[in-house]
């Protein structure tokens, strides 16, 4: 899907932003975003702009840690080979 990023960071990285826990980033029309943070009692949505601006700056800490794309896709098709 065009629209959707996977990108892996590597166990060696050590302690890192994306270790907060998970969250969603969409970007909506009209260029407003929305957020949505999981955990194991409830989900949340997230609007208020400082709290969207906290989840942008954890997305980029995260993206610098990963690998690029490609090899991020690489790893991916290496791994499911070993779930079949």
């Amino acid at each position: 899907m065009p629209n959707v990023d996977l990108l892996v960071v590597p166990n060696g990285i050590g302690m890192y932003a994306g270790l907060a826990g998970p969250f969603v980033l969409a970007a909506l029309e009209g260029n407003s975003w929305l957020g949505y943070l999981d955990n194991q009692l409830r989900g949340q949505i997230v609007t208020l702009p400082d709290e969207i601006d906290s989840l942008q700056e954890a997305w980029e800490c995260v993206r610098s840690e990963a690998l690029p794309r490609p090899h991020s896709l690489d790893l991916l098709k290496e791994a499911a080979k070993t779930w079949t």
